[in-house]
């Protein structure tokens, strides 16, 4: 029978989860003077806002809407074939899912 890599270091560590070691309370006085509340995610999540804040002003006060609308009718005006707005589009596609997943990602587990 064939362990797999994971079975054989669970077997492998297996005694040492139950090993106690002594540190003379350093670790109870460590994780006591862990910060209760999570303040690195909470300034992450002010500093997000302020900056989108920032960036929704300045797209606002500079007519965001009209410099991407310029650009987009030189890029259709100067594309070769359909072909390259397809590529185009689903490059936009793949690039804003994986934006989309990994804002989910850093929301769901609490990252940074």
């Amino acid at each position: 029978m064939d362990m797999t890599d994971n079975e054989l270091l669970e077997q492998l560590f297996q005694p040492m989860k139950e090993m106690q070691v002594a540190d003379n309370g350093f670790t109870e006085r460590v994780m006591r003077q862990l910060p209760a509340d999570n303040r690195a995610l909470k300034l992450s999540r002010l500093w997000t806002a302020f900056c989108v804040v920032v960036a929704v002003t300045l797209f606002v006060l500079m007519r965001g809407w009209e410099i991407i609308g310029h650009a987009l009718l030189m890029l259709l005006n100067n594309l070769p074939s359909t072909q390259h707005l397809l590529m185009l589009t689903v490059s936009v596609g793949v690039v804003g899912l994986l934006a989309l997943t990994e804002f989910v990602h850093h929301e769901r587990y609490g990252t940074i």
